[in-house]
């Protein structure tokens, strides 16, 4: 039998990981099932030297949603918001847009000299471009998403792919 590697196995030296939450909570819902972010935490902490996990996600008003980024940021969580941006467009209505590529892309380069090894929660085609620049700098890169929600060149590009189905009794 032919033991199945872990997260452990594919890092390297200082771990920081970036989170897309729209899209890491878009993965997880199409499979059948939620994050909890403290198991998350628990399973990077035991897995890797890990130094800097970040969230970002919009600004959502309301009270429960303002409780659990202050949960994030007390469990040592670094929570980038911005609001949420409504464009009217004639043909599609109203369209609703966060995006955090360039944000999480333009501080992984930022910190570039603070870590070995990336660890990016996206499927998003758009951090390709960022994948091969961290990797011609020598950086580790690891991309957990869902299957049916990551494009295929972060999968050939990456060190390393990790499918979210295999987390589901880890961190849900």
């Amino acid at each position: 039998m032919v033991e199945e590697k872990t997260l452990k196995d594919f890092v390297k030296g200082k771990v920081f990981v970036f989170i897309d939450a729209a899209n890491l909570e878009q993965s997880v819902k199409s499979l059948g099932w939620k994050v909890n972010y403290r198991k998350l935490l628990t399973y990077l902490k035991t897995e890797c030297n890990l130094k800097r996990i970040a969230y970002y996600t919009v600004s959502f008003a309301g009270e429960p949603y303002k409780m659990f980024l202050n949960s994030l940021r007390a469990k040592s969580y670094s929570v980038i918001t911005k609001p949420l941006k409504v464009i009217n467009d004639k043909k599609k209505g109203k369209i609703r847009k966060a995006n955090f590529d360039v944000e999480i892309s333009v501080e992984a380069v930022d910190l570039i000299k603070e870590y070995e090894t990336m660890i990016l929660f996206s499927g998003d085609s758009d951090f390709d471009f960022l994948i091969r620049y961290l990797k011609n700098k020598s950086k580790r890169i690891i991309v957990v998403s869902a299957t049916n929600h990551i494009a295929r060149e972060l999968i050939r590009n990456a060190h390393k792919y990790f499918d979210l189905k295999k987390f589901k009794e880890i961190f849900s």
